[in-house]
């Protein structure tokens, strides 16, 4: 089953809709995250093996970008400044029974846009942020978000229970910082039913329309 969602960007763009811009560490929600005056990561990439882990794939195609020590994720800025983000585990990388548990991943990088994406681990959830690698800006997104063909936007979707974020969320990439705008109600079509829950992966038809799958 499928649902098509064909967005307002007209709302958007005028400012009709609520909009969220990122906020600057050190204070982000309950995770841990911190810019420093370091240089990352050209020394580490040539010296230090990439650790196994849920993000080597991506520490392996950004050496010169990003590092991980055991709990800290340390992604290249510009002016030579790190942002540093630490997880906050039980023994060892369980989240189980953690309500304040928090694993960052690092899953890619979108190198136009200059974005970073880090995902993370909560015990009954998870989160996403957007970081500038200009200054480490921080903007929290419910999922991965998915681009637009353009590139100057991309929709995240979240349906989870225990952590929700308001279902579904556009993010304006042509402005630096992005913004993210919290689209109120569920999308719907002409004739078709209401919709209680969204599909979860959605997939750009074109710069207006998305599709729902799975």
């Amino acid at each position: 089953m499928r649902s098509l969602l064909a967005l307002t960007l007209a709302a958007t763009a005028s400012g009709a809709l609520a909009q969220e811009t990122g906020v600057l560490p050190p204070f982000i929600t309950s995770s841990i995250a911190l810019v420093v005056n370091e240089q990352c990561c050209d020394w580490q990439g040539q010296h230090v093996p990439v650790p196994d882990g849920a993000d080597r794939e991506a520490l392996e195609k950004l050496r010169d970008r990003a590092y991980r020590n055991g709990i800290v994720l340390q992604l290249r800025l510009d002016g030579d400044r790190s942002l540093k983000f630490v997880d906050n585990t039980i023994v060892g990388e369980s989240c189980d029974g953690y309500a304040g548990c928090r694993r960052h991943r690092l899953i890619g990088y979108w190198s136009r846009q200059r974005q970073y994406v880090v995902d993370v681990d909560l015990w009954e959830g998870g989160d996403t942020y957007l970081v500038s690698a200009r200054d480490g800006r921080l903007l929290r997104v419910g999922s991965p978000p998915i681009l637009s063909p353009s590139g100057e936007y991309a929709i995240g979707v979240d349906n989870s229970i225990a952590y929700p974020n308001g279902g579904l969320e556009l993010i304006d990439l042509r402005k630096d910082p992005p913004t993210g705008v919290r689209l109120p109600g569920l999308p719907s079509c002409p004739g078709a039913k209401p919709q209680l829950w969204l599909r979860p992966d959605p997939r750009w038809l074109d710069e207006t329309r998305i599709i729902f799958e799975g």
